[in-house]
């Protein structure tokens, strides 16, 4: 007979971390937690395979309950809204070893049987890894909220009972989802920049374009209470401005005109309505105040005036070290003794204990890997190739090795500014939807004396796309770090092709819809000298026309490989 426990099957149980958002409610008082502990207590089986967290929002909060021993509290020093909040239970699961991540608004009621229900979906589906995500069916005082799927004029709620993956883009609210944690990762998390609202139309999003179904379970039936936008009770002010400045924000950043048009359309509606039923007049100002920002400001105006609050906002956010993403630099190297260790030395310099440098030595025939080794770091990690393979396949192996949740290139002969790892990351920060960063590099000459302008300066300026990359490439390699989730777009860097690897990281990043940001300042001190491997001659203009012709052929059939998994995602 199976072991009973939570899910009567024959299989062992998958790993799921709950996660609760409090604010200003007790734990007793919240219906997601008792209902929550409540079943716990009936099937009467917990062991390490499951964990509830309590992350508290309230500020200055204290807890003052026992609480079972399966179950631990965090208090934040601010309240970061449920994009901390998940974020952290993210970092959580993510050190642990959870395969799932269940989050919980605290007045979601529970169904007898929930948990029990889900585990068993997420144990059925623990090998079809283009499942991201399992929700239920949620309804507030029967009017259906979520799952739903994404049109232009506003949701297509999906029929009662309905079961699997629906066609198409799909969106679901967070409470009561529960979240395969590797998806999660390859997303990049949770947006600190929606921190309160519409954080589920965007991580939803975000597995739609990273290729990840969401398998709705229409069998199970939660009872949400959403009062954001009830007819009979509005929020305050504060919350109420917060969700229009994200409702437009969304629309504007993912959405087309005929969306943004709609939007429009909806908030006039909104505001015709709340004159009718006597809603808070700071309230109706505040509506009204989003349909003249509509009507009278540019979509750029709007995203950059939101982005310069969240900004501000996120820059005030306390921040962990352990929150920080973890570092890998990729570096290769190749008879570079007289300058690796400078370059080793400015790097480590910036790097906490979590980081790593991979140093892949593509057979130097000097005293490179002597060099290396000598610096006796745990963090840096030397491999050798046997016999000389080249820049490309040498970064490839170096990128594939690479177990951070941030990868940055560095040549063998630079040198890193004291703040480039900061502001990487800082950028990163402020625009979590980038998945690369570029910065500007100072060029210095063999013995480190500054020689004129900067890189991007004197040459073109820095542009992503890749139209713009065709005839000349915009990227430049050690001044690039990108986020891990995208080696399963670029690698592996095309075979029996002339390639550069910055180049093919760019542009293919770009074919998958990923976007690249700019740092006009010289972070990296890039030595211009007569043994660098690129960048100081201009390449024989035989040699230009194969690496756009090997280009052109390699994004054709990277195309047509997303263009088939799209396909698949809409059958």
């Amino acid at each position: 007979m199976p072991e009973r426990g939570l899910g009567e099957t024959g299989r062992e149980q998958p790993n799921i971390l709950a996660v609760i958002v409090l604010y200003k409610t007790r734990p007793s008082e919240s219906a997601a937690f008792t209902t929550l502990v409540a079943e716990l207590k009936r099937v009467q089986q917990i062991d390490d395979r499951l964990r509830v967290l309590l992350y508290d929002n309230s500020c200055g909060a204290q807890l003052s309950e026992e609480l079972p021993p399966y179950v631990f509290y965090h208090a934040a020093a601010r309240n970061e809204g449920i994009a901390g909040a998940y974020n952290y239970a993210l970092d959580i699961a993510r050190r642990e070893g959870f395969d799932w991540m269940l989050t919980l608004d605290q007045d979601t009621q529970l169904p007898v049987d929930f948990l029990v229900q889900m585990r068993d979906l997420a144990l059925r589906l623990d090998q079809n890894e283009e499942v991201g995500a399992i929700v239920p069916q949620l309804s507030h005082v029967g009017r259906p909220l979520s799952p739903f799927r994404i049109r232009p004029l506003g949701p297509s709620y999906l029929s009662p009972g309905f079961t699997g993956t629906a066609r198409g883009e799909s969106c679901a609210l967070n409470s009561a989802s529960l979240f395969r944690v590797r998806a999660l990762d390859e997303i990049g998390g949770f947006d600190p920049r929606f921190w309160l609202d519409y954080q589920d139309y965007y991580v939803f999003r975000q597995l739609h374009r990273h290729g990840k179904r969401v398998w709705v379970a229409g069998g199970i039936q939660v009872e949400h209470d959403l009062s954001l936008l009830s007819d009979r009770q509005s929020p305050g002010p504060d919350r109420f401005r917060n969700f229009l400045q994200a409702e437009s924000a969304f629309c504007d950043l993912y959405r087309g005109r005929v969306d943004g048009l709609a939007l429009t359309g909806r908030l006039a509606g909104r505001f015709w309505r709340q004159r009718r039923q006597g809603i808070d007049a700071a309230v109706r100002q505040l509506t009204l105040n989003a349909l003249k920002r509509r009507l009278f400001l540019t979509r750029t105006r709007r995203i950059r005036d939101w982005q310069s609050e969240m900004q501000q906002r996120i820059a005030c956010l306390p921040k962990q070290d352990n929150q920080r993403p973890s570092i890998s630099v990729c570096m290769a190297t190749f008879n570079g003794e007289f300058y690796v260790r400078q370059q080793l030395q400015s790097i480590l310099d910036q790097l906490s204990d979590r980081d790593e440098v991979i140093v892949v030595d593509d057979a130097s025939s000097d005293r490179t890997c002597d060099v290396v080794k000598s610096f006796d770091d745990a963090r840096v990690h030397l491999e050798r190739h046997v016999s000389n393979l080249g820049v490309l396949r040498t970064f490839e192996d170096a990128i594939r090795t690479a177990r951070g949740d941030v990868l940055f290139l560095a040549d063998q002969d630079d040198l890193w500014a004291p703040e480039k790892v900061s502001s990487v990351l800082r950028a990163f920060d402020i625009h979590p939807e980038a998945e690369i960063v570029v910065s500007d590099a100072a060029l210095i000459d063999d013995n480190g004396a500054p020689i004129g302008a900067s890189y991007y300066a004197i040459g073109s300026p820095f542009r992503p796309g890749i139209l713009s990359n065709l005839l000349h490439c915009r990227y430049l390699g050690c001044t690039m770090a990108f986020r891990s989730r995208i080696r399963s777009k670029i690698l592996p860097f095309p075979s029996n092709a002339d390639i550069l690897h910055d180049l093919w990281i760019g542009v293919a990043n770009s074919l998958a819809g990923g976007k690249s940001v700019y740092i006009n300042s010289p972070l990296v001190l890039y030595r211009r000298h007569g043994d660098n491997a690129t960048g100081v001659k201009r390449l024989p203009f035989t040699r230009q026309i194969r690496i756009r012709w090997d280009l052109c052929r390699s994004l054709a059939l990277a195309w047509s490989r997303l263009r088939g998994r799209s396909l698949r995602l809409t059958m």
